[in-house]
């Protein structure tokens, strides 16, 4: 593999971390392999992913503030962007994340908000955990943490998933690299 694609390599280790459950070392993988993409081409596409694999281990080892924040910081990033249908669907992928996360810390009203928001612009239909978020939260049911887990599931919210990784490229980093 070129060396332009350690990024790569290093990103699939992380997510073996992340299968694991052993967030810190996935988060620090991940963190490793967005640097390397930085000046590569395609480095917006492996940014996205990469990032989406980052906000996951965050949401899973219970770092909701971190990843609410985390969404805020990239949907103001996107805003920057030209408004094509790519960008408005990444960003309601991002609100919806981060409506999972108020969901998650008790704070209905606030992923409510973000969720009608992410309806008006796609429209219905188009973000299924959205949708149905929305639809529990619209008639006042308050969600809790193992129905949430349902939906995610039920709609493959995960992005890193065994069936979707592959041990075989996988590349750890030296203790001592730390991107933090």
């Amino acid at each position: 593999m070129e060396q332009n694609m350690l990024h790569y390599r290093i990103a699939e280790r992380g997510k073996m971390h992340a299968l694991d459950k052993n967030y810190t070392e996935a988060l620090r993988h991940y963190k490793e392999a967005l640097k390397l993409t930085q000046k590569q081409q395609d480095s917006e596409l492996f940014f996205q992913h990469y990032s989406q694999c980052v906000m996951e281990s965050l949401e899973l080892s219970g770092a909701h503030d971190q990843v609410i924040s985390f969404c805020e910081n990239y949907r103001s990033f996107l805003e920057e962007k030209q408004q094509d249908v790519l960008v408005r669907k990444h960003k309601a992928f991002v609100s919806e994340r981060q409506a999972i996360q108020h969901i998650l810390k008790g704070e209905q009203e606030e992923a409510k908000t973000l969720l009608l928001e992410v309806q008006k612009d796609l429209g219905k239909g188009k973000q299924p955990i959205t949708d149905e978020l929305l639809n529990w939260l619209l008639r006042g049911y308050q969600v809790n943490a193992n129905q949430l887990k349902r939906l995610q599931q039920k709609h493959n919210y995960f992005i890193v998933r065994k069936e979707s990784v592959n041990p075989k490229i996988a590349m750890d980093l030296p203790e001592g690299v730390s991107p933090f």
